[in-house]
This record gives C-alpha cells, structure tokens and sequence, in this order.
C-alpha cells in the first residue's frame, strides 16, 4: 500500500503526487492510533472515539485541535455527536510539524478533556458535562433519582 492511500483510501484526490494536506496528515497518523480518518479535498478529519475523545482537523495551512461535545438538536432527545474549538496550529511554510510538540499538544488536549468529566453523585460514573443534567447528576439518574423526564 502506498503511504499516500493512508490518508486517502479511496484514491479519491490523486493528483500526481500527495497534497500538502496529505503530507501533514501523514506526519500525524502515528500519533493517533486507532483514530477514525474521514477526508474531503481540502480537509482530513481524525476523531479518537475512546473517552476522553478528540477531533484534529487538518489542513494544508493548520492543525484545529477539537474536544468531542453533542449538540442537542431536537430538545433532549436529539443528541448529535460535535466537536468543538480548542487550539489552532499553523503549519510550518516547510510542511514538517514539530512532532513532539504535536505529542504533548494531544496528550495536552486529552487532558483537558478528561477533566471535564465529573462522576455522578447516584451510580459514581464519570460522564462529560453535555451528558449531565446537574453538576453532579447523569442524564439517566437525572431520570430515575429526580423524576425529570427527557
């Protein structure tokens, strides 16, 4: 497999040679094992699902760092998965990234993250803030501790 199709698997933006997108993007894929890729032209998304979650959004000119959140669409029955804004990296006029930055930025990113979690007060699970009802109360013990219906 050619590194390229890495970052396109579809072979869907083969010009020639890599874009600089891929060329950014590929320098990150060590970094995120087991991350999600979804790409257009111009942008390649990875997303690490696992708590506490993460979203890079990569381009030829920057890296967005995004936290995973849901929007609630339709009330509170709509949950949709998000993310949203972080920090913002420029790219380098060469392309290279300084790795270990990028490293410690992800881990740095993750961490912020993960302390958003608060443990519910009724089952003692951590969940994220836009999964709570109150500071201390899940969306389900919400339901069955307080009587609030959803």
């Amino acid at each position: 497999m050619c590194e390229r199709q890495l970052v396109d698997p579809e072979n869907k933006y083969d010009f020639g040679g890599p874009l600089q997108v891929d060329t950014v993007a590929l320098q990150l894929i060590e970094l995120l094992p087991g991350a999600i890729l979804e790409r257009t032209r111009d942008v390649i998304q990875f997303e690490l699902r696992e708590e506490p979650g993460l979203v890079l959004l990569v381009t030829a000119e920057a890296i967005e760092v995004r936290l995973p959140t849901v929007e609630w669409t339709r009330g509170s029955h709509g949950p949709a998965p998000s993310s949203r804004y972080w920090k913002r990296i420029k790219i380098p006029g060469s392309g290279q990234l300084n790795m270990k930055r990028m490293e410690s930025l992800i881990e740095e990113a993750r961490s912020v993250r993960a302390a958003e979690f608060v443990t519910c007060r009724f089952c003692k699970k951590d969940f994220p803030p836009e999964h709570g009802h109150d500071d201390d109360v899940c969306h389900g013990c919400a339901e069955q501790h307080l009587g609030v219906v959803h």
